[in-house]
């Protein structure tokens, strides 16, 4: 699951910044007034992207079956910690996200592997509140390069 994972982060990296999508949708969400000014369809690709994100949310879906079981709510404290991971990641989402996730997600996991998973979950809860706390804007809020 850790590569997959890894795989999706580098296709959607590559898909944000190699392609024409990517590039109308960046500008699409920086100044939606200005990239209609040069002939983008903001609405349209405002959609592309809902839809890509769908699309993203559920393989993860699917990715996850094997481990839990398929619920109507099984997705409900992904989200929540995946919320909450964007937002200690701050503005510069795809790389903070991937920096926040592997120290957050990381820390919780070898938590819980020496002792429970609900410590685990309460580290990860801990160490949100702790960086939010030091970082109120998130840990990606004074980098120079955004990625």
């Amino acid at each position: 699951m850790i590569g997959i994972a890894a795989l999706m982060v580098v296709f959607v990296y590559v898909l944000m910044t190699k392609s024409v999508y990517g590039m109308k949708a960046r500008a699409s969400i920086q100044s939606p007034e200005m990239a209609q000014a040069i002939g983008i369809e903001s609405a349209r690709v405002n959609t592309l992207t809902f839809a890509v994100g769908c699309g993203l949310a559920g393989f993860a879906g699917a990715i996850l079956l094997p481990i839990i079981p398929a619920t109507p709510s099984m997705g409900l404290f992904f989200a929540v910690k995946g919320f909450l991971t964007v937002v200690v990641a701050g503005p510069v989402t795809l790389t903070g996200s991937a920096l926040a996730a592997l120290g957050l997600g990381g820390g919780a996991s070898i938590t819980a592997s020496f002792m429970t998973s609900v410590i685990g979950d309460v580290f990860f809860f801990l160490m949100t509140a702790l960086l939010l706390w030091l970082f109120p804007l998130g840990i990606s809020a004074k980098w120079r390069r955004k990625l």
